[in-house]
């Protein structure tokens, strides 16, 4: 299947089996041109719905109780799905990204449909469906502000993936010291994935940028200015993981200080 029609389908779908539809081989000979769509279709029963502060997750103290544990969960579980979203949605905006970048984007996309799918079955064992609670477009409204691959990079790999190096852990940990050590290996698997998926977007900052400018430079030139640094970032700064994702020193210390 061409990676066109694949983002097509996987954008205009309406049942999540054709969401996380993952071909086993993908081609890339005809990316067409360049094609953004305003919002993704999505079932019925994983519509998007309007948050406001009774959605606020429940606080780390409070993941002794399941359901308070089901609401991290499910809404980690949209973020990957949005995820899906966004990836196939830069496939279709940037047709003549570099091949390279576009397979590592279609590689990334079926790491986040795994994702989906082993939130989707601890969340069952848990006793909750993926519609069972509501999902937000957060997010998917950043893409309005993804005009290149380069501040695609730096939003979704530079800022949202890295803040996840730290939440990851975070409530991984959190789960565990409640007991549950099921999730709390999840949240593992998920952190590890993140490794790579900042490493990604930081090789290809590194590859894009101008020579002129330093890589945090070129991360902040083209990271739109509405969104903060702190963003990038959780509770509890995990630079081992940021090492590990290969980021230089000097960009590391900028993102911890900001």
């Amino acid at each position: 299947m061409e990676i066109r029609e694949w983002a097509f389908r996987i954008l205009g779908a309406t049942t999540l089996e054709e969401k996380l539809l993952n071909p086993k081989n993908l081609t890339d000979l005809d990316p067409g041109s360049s094609y953004r769509f305003k919002t993704p279709s999505r079932p019925s029963d994983l519509s998007f719905t309007p948050f406001s502060k009774k959605h606020k997750l429940p606080a780390f103290h409070e993941h002794e109780k399941i359901e308070n544990r089901i609401a991290c969960l499910h809404r980690f579980a949209g973020h990957e799905l949005l995820a899906v979203e966004m990836m196939a949605f830069a496939l279709l905006a940037f047709p003549s990204a570099p091949k390279h970048f576009r397979k590592g984007l279609a590689n990334t996309l079926k790491e986040e449909q795994w994702h989906v799918k082993i939130y989707q079955d601890r969340l069952l064992e848990l006793g909750c469906t993926l519609s069972d609670l509501p999902f937000n477009d957060r997010f998917w409204k950043l893409t309005k502000l993804m005009d290149t691959p380069l501040s695609f990079i730096t939003i979704m790999h530079l800022t949202l993936e890295m803040a996840n190096l730290d939440f990851a852990p975070h409530y991984g940990s959190s789960f565990k010291r409640h007991g549950d050590t099921l999730s709390a290996k999840l949240m593992e698997k998920i952190y590890q994935d993140e490794i790579s998926h900042v490493s990604f977007g930081y090789h290809w900052l590194n590859k894009l940028k101008s020579p002129n400018l330093s890589d945090f430079d070129a991360y902040l030139f083209h990271l739109d200015p509405s969104i903060p640094l702190k963003r990038s970032k959780g509770f509890i700064f995990q630079k081992e993981a940021r090492e590990l994702a290969g980021l230089s020193d000097e960009f590391i210390k900028k993102i911890q200080t900001s």
